[in-house]
């Protein structure tokens, strides 16, 4: 199926809301797209609503033949990225809402992107989202607000610590997905590891406005949630509450580790020395005393979004 933009679409028991999220993709402005549908084993009705979409726009609308294992989210993208040849990448989860020209902006900042560094150059364009709740009424107008996100915080340092980007606004290009690709199982999911490829070999650029309605319900694998001061003030002098956050983060952090570790071992012979001292020092976090830890923190700025966060993390942690 030839277009310029393959759109990736990984379903899993969706049915409720994938109505709507294909509709929004039927009405792009830009209409040089395509579909490709993996279905990671529903048991409700999505496989019949993506036949029955697929019946009406054949010409836009591929599904690819199920592994038979589930795969879960992050390998099943990894798997449709193994299927396209498009130049460029979208993803799409089964529960948004896209804007009628997300495409079409999207792909202008991308070829601007490309007039600057080339076609060669992998590239990755991400933006803001509208958050709504699971009837589409409005929760915040943007994401990054509501999150306390700053999109330009893009160097490798930061990028091991925390992915700013949500996969579902990603743009990638042909040379970022060939680069990446085949996205390893260590990875903490395909969006985090195409942001660690696109900062330290490429380039990274954002919209500074939603293009698209990102739906909070009680089924998704990951919500927005509300960054605010006395939130995170309480968590910081709360001893109680800030050791229920750090045993989440531990976890997340030794996922985080193993991605890293992939990452060097992967990409060693293209990182500079500097971006592998980096990463190094990253990975003797895990090993190193209270106060060589705090120290490597810092020389290195090994920090999150949220200032308070990293109050927080210099304290306890």
């Amino acid at each position: 199926m030839g277009c310029s933009v393959a759109i990736l679409l990984a379903t899993y028991n969706g049915a409720a809301f994938l109505p709507e999220q294909l509709d929004s993709l039927i009405i792009q402005t830009n209409r040089d797209w395509c579909l490709l549908v993996s279905d990671d084993n529903s048991t409700d009705a999505t496989p019949e609503i993506i036949a029955s979409y697929r019946e009406t726009h054949p010409a836009v609308i591929t599904t690819v033949p199920n592994t038979g294992a589930q795969l879960g989210a992050c390998r099943n993208f990894g798997y449709l990225l193994e299927q396209t040849d498009a130049p460029y990448i979208m993803f799409c989860d089964q529960d948004d809402v896209w804007l009628s020209d997300k495409i079409e902006t999207t792909l202008q900042k991308m070829h601007e992107l490309e007039t600057a560094f080339g076609p060669d150059a992998p590239l990755l364009v991400h933006s803001d989202l509208r958050v709504v709740d699971h009837a589409l009424r409005p929760v915040a107008d943007s994401l990054w607000r509501m999150q306390k996100t700053n999109p330009h915080a893009i160097s490798l340092n930061r990028l091991l610590m925390q992915n700013n980007a949500t996969g579902c606004t990603m743009m990638i290009n042909r040379a970022l997905l060939e680069l990446a690709c085949p996205i390893p199982s260590s990875a903490r999911m395909h969006d985090w590891w195409l942001m660690l490829v696109a900062g330290a070999f490429g380039h990274i650029a954002f919209l500074n406005r939603p293009t698209m309605l990102y739906r909070q319900h009680e089924m998704n694998d990951s919500g927005a949630t509300h960054v605010n001061f006395l939130t995170e003030i309480s968590k910081v002098f709360s001893r109680a509450q800030w050791k229920a956050a750090l045993d989440q983060r531990t976890k997340l952090t030794a996922h985080l580790r193993r991605q890293a570790a992939e990452f060097l071992d992967r990409y060693r012979d293209r990182l500079d020395d500097h971006l592998q001292e980096i990463i190094n020092a990253y990975l003797q976090l895990g090993t190193q005393g209270f106060f060589r830890r705090r120290l490597t923190i810092l020389r290195y700025r090994f920090f999150y979004g949220s200032w308070l966060v990293n109050l927080g993390l210099l304290l306890f942690r």
